[in-house]
């Protein structure tokens, strides 16, 4: 084989000959997803092209394409589907197989081939593969794994420049960045959307034959009851009901790196977990979905998600979720849409990126469509791609979207046709983190968020012609600051329910508010007036300083949503640990202002079960999907009680648990597919709980002692060949 050739189109193409290296790296500044380092071979060798495509070679497969500017002559801007058909034109025009190279195609040449150019600097290149963990094992002719959400992206990192990282970070052979396939410049767009700084190059030989890996999807989305028939069993609503839970375990809260590899999470975990989204499911379930960080805005930002079952009363351990690698993925926003689940969140450090991206869920939560970028039909204002807490329709069916604007502004973006295209409703609402709710006759009500105040009060701020502009007037409410975010929502009874601090950041508040700490609010005249509590169980800041500062307990950043059953959920960050409130509006209506202790506020009234039914959900092919038990406790709420088993299509099981009114007790074991035992949990009478991971070769992994989601306790991490990487004494 010649070592280079030039086609048909003027491209020169390099030969690659087949061998062996080690992918990954270990080497500062290394990322976790690039480890671990293993053996890879490549069995036949290929042409690479020695350089990106350039204009002038994709304009003769489309001629209107134009120019970024940025990287001339390189094209870039463009999406992976169109790097593709590229690809499809130019192996018809030749009669030879031209494709995207496998990542390992890729990081092999980059390392091995010192003749091809620009593969650490100019364009960022598109590869052939979905983004996922890497393998334990050795591989032949890697072609990645058979579904995601982002598809691999080489050369270097994608977020511009933070304070925390560096583009000399991601400029590496073994770095590996990705976006949705989707992503890229709408010819004749009127907004610079999509005008990235991705290209690609091309391989001219056959597609490896080696299988796809399977696509393993987040503890979220397994195991999920689409036919529950008891969702709407609701416990007496004249019967005030208020209940609080740790949403996330600790660590992950507020933990160091050591910490948390040691309670045996995954790498992408960090201490800083904040800007929560959460929805009630169409089967009951809660669903959170949040962003996890070490800094707000550093490249290594990711989604994680838990889940609240229904009829469970501890919420699951968090697993990854969604995840653009080396793109800070941002604000999340759930929105249960008349049983569509649709989830919205932003990308705030990557250029040209969309106001936000969004995907779909039909199932509550098990499979997500494709990721979707919005199709602005107008020009777009000041916007800082951060969705908040809100998404509505109006009377006409029109979908609204709220999202931070500029300074102490918030905007909603708003389609008409189902999210084929969007428009800026072009006003600005008074308060950053606005969170909004449609009114009786149509009208948007929006109540301020932080940065905004009228004599020291929350503004809101009311639109009479979809978002376009606003009248504002003063609340009685105490206006915000950073790191707070109030909610609000329509509830089934018709009323407005509202949550937020008694006071800012720093402690001050109006001379008319004599509280301190953080409420929820009732309104049966449309947000004119407020029946306001004080809401029981809030927690300090995170911060101590801040908390010495606030002089009261905060909510941080809410997001609140109501179950069918009629439950009020409301969710707060930036405390520690991050909460849960569960309650009624009778609890917010009663006279009860008891200051009752956390075990006492964290503590089940149920202590009996009767009616307990045998439940169970099939396959499409009829085959056995779960089983569970369940009934009514004697303070009238349905609750797990008794066995429950997932199984696997293959007829495998997929975990198995005991349920004693709500609680997980004796041993819950979770399987892989060919029936290897990933990990378990033994819960024990004294109230804790050990939690052992494996490896799939049955080694040990990781082994920690929980107690109300705490940790406590000598817990360990070994690597795959039983060496002890983490160790960590938590008290």
């Amino acid at each position: 084989m010649e070592t280079a050739i030039t086609n048909s189109i003027g491209m020169v193409m390099i030969l690659v000959q087949a061998g062996n290296f080690l992918m990954g790296s270990k080497v500062p500044p290394a990322k976790w997803d690039e480890q671990p380092i293993h053996k890879v071979e490549i069995t036949q060798p290929f042409y690479m092209s020695e350089t990106e495509i350039t204009i002038d070679q994709f304009r003769q497969f489309r001629a209107e394409i134009k120019a970024n500017g940025d990287f001339d002559p390189y094209i870039t801007g463009i999406s992976w589907y169109d790097a593709m058909d590229f690809c499809k034109w130019l192996s018809e025009k030749e009669g030879k197989s031209y494709r995207l190279p496998t990542e390992a195609e890729w990081e092999y040449a980059c390392k091995t081939e010192t003749s091809i150019k620009n593969m650490l600097s100019g364009p960022k290149e598109w590869c052939l593969d979905w983004y996922g963990y890497y393998s334990e094992e050795d591989q032949t002719d890697p072609i990645g794994i058979e579904y995601g959400i982002a598809k691999v992206v080489r050369g270097g990192g994608l977020d511009s420049e933070s304070r925390n990282s560096k583009d000399d970070d991601y400029a590496r052979p073994s770095n590996r960045a990705g976006i949705a396939p989707s992503f890229g410049y709408k010819s004749g767009s009127i907004n610079d959307f999509g005008k990235h700084s991705i290209g690609f190059r091309v391989v001219q030989a056959p597609m490896p034959k080696t299988k796809l890996v399977k696509y393993q999807p987040s503890y979220s989305q397994q195991g999920v009851k689409q036919n529950d028939p008891n969702i709407n069993h609701s416990s007496d609503p004249k019967k005030p009901y208020f209940r609080k839970r740790y949403l996330l375990p600790t660590p992950l809260e507020n933990s160091s790196r050591n910490a948390i590899d040691s309670a045996g999470f995954p790498p992408s975990f960090r201490g800083h977990n904040h800007s929560p989204a959460i929805e009630v499911c169409p089967n009951g379930d809660v669903l959170l979905i949040i962003y996890t960080s070490y800094h707000e805005y550093e490249p290594e930002v990711s989604l994680i998600a838990s889940r609240l079952r229904f009829g469970a009363e501890e919420w699951d351990m968090p697993d990854t979720i969604f995840d653009f690698p080396n793109v800070n993925d941002h604000a999340p926003l759930l929105w249960n849409d008349d049983g569509t689940l649709h989830f919205f969140w932003g990308n705030p450090k990557l250029d040209n990126a969309f106001p936000f991206q969004w995907t779909s869920s039909k199932d509550n939560g098990v499979a997500w469509d494709e990721i979707r970028f919005p199709d602005f039909i107008n020009k777009v204002g000041g916007h800082s791609r951060q969705p908040i807490n809100t998404a509505f329709r109006d009377l006409n069916g029109t979908m609204f979207v709220s999202s931070d604007a500029v300074g102490g502004t918030s905007v909603l973006w708003a389609s008409e046709d189902n999210g084929k295209t969007w428009y800026d409703t072009e006003g600005r609402s008074a308060g950053r983190h606005t969170t909004y709710v449609l009114l009786k006759d149509g009208s948007i009500l929006g109540m301020g968020g932080k940065n905004t105040d009228i004599d020291g009060f929350m503004p809101k701020a009311i639109s009479k012609d979809g978002g376009r502009t606003w009248e504002v007037s003063k609340t009685s409410f105490c206006s915000l600051a950073n790191n707070q975010r109030p909610s609000i929502i329509r509830l089934k009874s018709g009323r407005l329910f509202f949550a937020g601090d008694f006071q800012r950041l720093n402690g001050f508040q109006p001379q008319e508010i004599n509280q301190r700490g953080s409420y929820v609010a009732l309104s049966d005249d449309e947000g004119n007036t407020w029946h306001i509590k004080k809401l029981q169980g809030a927690q300090p800041h995170e911060n101590p300083e801040i908390f010495k500062a606030m002089k009261g307990e905060t909510i941080g950043y809410s997001v609140a949503r109501q179950a069918p059953n009629g439950m009020i959920h409301l969710i707060t960050t930036m405390n520690s640990p991050c909460l849960h409130f569960e309650m009624n509006e009778a609890w917010i209506l009663s006279d009860d202002n008891e200051n009752l202790s956390d075990y006492e506020l964290m503590k089940s009234k149920a202590t009996s079960i009767s009616d307990v039914k045998d439940y169970e959900e099939k396959y499409h092919d009829g085959s056995l999907k779960l089983k569970y038990s369940a009934g009514i406790a004697d303070d009238d709420r349905y609750l797990l009680h008794g066995k429950e088993t997932w199984l696997y299509q293959n007829g495998n099981k997929q975990k198995e648990a005991t349920y004693k009114l709500g609680y997980k007790v004796e041993t819950e074991t979770y399987w892989s597919s060919d029936g290897k035992k990933l990990w378990e949990w033994q819960y024990n009478k004294d109230g804790t709980s050990v939690w052992t991971q494996w490896y799939h070769n049955g080694q040990m992994k990781a082994q920690s002692t929980w107690r109300n989601f705490r940790c406590e306790g000598v817990a360990t991490r070994w690597d795959i060949d039983g060496k002890v990487i983490n160790q960590e004494h938590f008290k």
